[in-house]
């Protein structure tokens, strides 16, 4: 997926990526979750990624049939359902993206993990690619449908092997 933030001229985007990250092994790929255009910013990082969602976005009227199409993942009720689904695509090359917090953030604090990233980590012996946004708040707040002008920083952290 190709984000379409690149087509706003009005927000800067800077992708931090120190490590020489390419995505090209599949990994577990976890952030911190402020924003709608979260989902956008990971987008920018490679178009192999399937997204885990809370059902509401997989079932919305308005963002349901896209998100379909992309190929994210409803994990609401669990993700044991999903597990070969998920380990299909892992052998097709895709990277799978979790935002441990579960919801988006109001104050820009991260808030408590859930565990399903790390199950799935374990589970399939993938490493996890931590991801830090910045900026997304400010240029989309969450509740809020006007995107402001602004700056987003995406920055890729070292992988974390399974052994680690």
């Amino acid at each position: 997926m190709k984000s379409v933030l690149y087509t706003n001229p009005f927000v800067s985007k800077k992708i931090i990526n120190q490590s020489g990250e390419d995505f090209n092994k599949p990994a577990i790929i976890i952030a911190n979750h402020t924003s709608f255009l979260d989902i956008l910013a990971v987008g920018m990082l490679h178009p192999k990624i399937i997204y885990l969602v809370n059902d509401w976005v997989y079932k919305s009227p308005i963002f349901g049939k896209a998100v379909q199409l992309a190929g994210f993942y409803p994990v609401s009720e669990g993700i044991d359902n999903g597990l070969e689904h998920l380990r299909n695509k892992v052998a097709q090359g895709y990277s799978l993206m979790a935002f441990p917090e579960g919801t988006r953030s109001r104050t820009n604090k991260i808030r408590r993990f859930h565990k399903g990233a790390f199950y799935l980590a374990e589970k399939f012996n993938m490493d996890i690619v931590p991801v830090l946004i910045h900026g997304n708040s400010e240029v989309l707040p969450k509740g809020s449908f006007v995107i402001k002008n602004g700056s987003i920083t995406v920055k890729i952290l070292d992988r974390i092997s399974p052994g680690n």
